[in-house]
């Protein structure tokens, strides 16, 4: 939250989440019960991880927007790529659980009952999943949040298993054999893998520092090099830290200039460069051009691009 009060993004997209996966879960109990369907017992496995994710995501986005401080002087944006991680765990510890059920419903094989309560409650759950869906991208788009995006994704998978389930539930009222059900919940089971694996991607792109897309070094490098004083320019790194950028380069420029305009050049960069990420931390260092020595801050052995 700001210090207005005021809920930003990230934070009613984590309420609402918790709300709404509260809802599915009990709707999807009650369908499950009365069904006895393998494939809605998927659904409803899948919301109560959503149920465990969103939980976690909302305590790091709260974690992760405490300002900087003496022991984390970089701030706590990353917690948001620890939650992300532990999200994937868990929806992959749901797809493994899942299976088990379905090879269980394959060796006894249960008669699916009830199919249009079961038809409600998913036509219930894919409405109110794309609703969710949608607030969620709005946020990611006004923040970049990685545990909202990571929320996001598998909250929009759910449109997807819902649909299927819908088909193999009408499926059933016209005949079906019994192990089109268990079938498809084995499929569910490697789509939450999938989703998994690509949460667990993104979070450890962020924890293991890993460089922003070209296109945004191109951005980058395009501002520095617009700034008729910059002589020259190396040693670029970028990374993500929750949801604002670290920024750090060398720059170039003449010799004799004094320390107030060579400040003025950083300065100038600074505003450019936040003007389009404006939730940056940019470090720029100064060099005297044609005087550039290998130091401490060349980390990146025979790489100053």
């Amino acid at each position: 939250m700001s210090d207005k009060g005021e809920i930003k993004p990230p934070f009613y997209a984590g309420y609402t989440a918790i709300i709404i996966v509260t809802i599915l879960i009990i709707a999807k109990s009650y369908a499950y019960y009365q069904s006895g369907s393998v494939s809605v017992l998927s659904s409803l496995i899948d919301s109560v991880m959503d149920s465990l994710v969103s939980m976690m995501a909302l305590a790091s986005i709260h974690y992760a927007a405490q300002p900087a401080d003496a022991d984390h002087r970089w701030g706590h944006g990353k917690m948001e790529a620890v939650s992300a991680l532990f999200q994937s765990a868990i929806i992959a510890g749901g797809g493994v659980f899942l299976v088990f059920e379905a090879i269980n419903r394959f060796l006894s094989p249960v008669e699916v009952t009830h199919h249009m309560i079961g038809v409600q409650v998913m036509v219930l759950s894919i409405v109110l999943s794309i609703i969710l869906v949608t607030i969620q991208r709005y946020a990611v788009r006004k923040t970049g949040s990685l545990a909202v995006e990571a929320d996001s994704v598998h909250y929009g998978s759910d449109v997807v298993i819902n649909i299927g389930i819908i088909g193999i539930l009408a499926a059933g009222v016209y005949g079906a054999p019994l192990w089109i059900d268990p079938l498809f919940a084995i499929f569910v089971a490697f789509f939450m893998a999938y989703i998994a694996r690509g949460i667990a991607s993104k979070s450890l792109d962020m924890l293991l520092d890993r460089e922003l897309p070209d296109d945004d070094r191109s951005k980058i490098i395009a501002i520095i090099e617009d700034n008729d004083r910059v002589l020259g320019w190396h040693d670029l790194r970028t990374r993500r830290n929750g949801t604002s950028y670290v920024i750090s380069f060398d720059i170039e420029v003449e010799p004799k200039m004094t320390l107030f305009d060579a400040h003025e050049i950083s300065h100038d960069l600074e505003n450019a460069i936040i003007a389009t990420y404006p939730n940056a931390e940019i470090l720029i260092h100064i060099d005297p051009h044609g005087h550039i020595e290998e130091c401490s801050r060349h980390r990146v052995k025979g790489v100053h691009i």
